[in-house]
């Protein structure tokens, strides 16, 4: 096996993770995330799931618009966030804190790591890629 077949078997195994991740975020995002946003907020989530409906998100713009999808979800999440305190004698802190979710915010958030996947396999994808070049400009020097 030569090291330009064995560096692109990689890669096609790291771009398969993505579009396995792709395909789950894709139904989430459509079935969860847009129904759960208010429709003027619904922009950036439609975008996300159209990109994703095509072969074409693995680049540094969709990882763009998926960061800003995510950074949104995240304030919409902490708006249905309480944060409690429960006291517990045996707890050297006189107790700790519980975060509670509501349900909109629970869905939004167990969207939201998945996504977090997604981007993390994208990035990888991305680096990989990346060092590919880097070495091959490298060795022809």
């Amino acid at each position: 096996m030569t090291v330009h077949t064995s560096h692109q078997k990689s890669l096609v195994n790291l771009i398969a993770e993505a579009v396995g991740y792709a395909r789950l975020s894709h139904e989430l995002v459509f079935h969860t995330v847009i129904p759960l946003l208010p429709p003027q907020r619904r922009g950036i989530a439609e975008d996300v799931q159209w990109q994703l409906n095509s072969d074409y998100f693995i680049n540094a713009a969709f990882l763009r618009d998926l960061t800003s999808l995510m950074n949104f979800l995240e304030r919409e999440i902490a708006k249905g966030t309480q944060l409690n305190w429960v006291a517990d004698e045996h707890n050297v802190h006189g107790g700790h804190h519980v975060r509670h979710l509501d349900d909109r915010a629970f869905a939004l958030s167990n969207a939201a790591v998945h996504l977090i996947d997604l981007r993390h396999s994208i990035e990888d994808v991305l680096d990989f890629a990346t060092a590919g070049r880097l070495a091959e400009a490298l060795t022809q020097d």
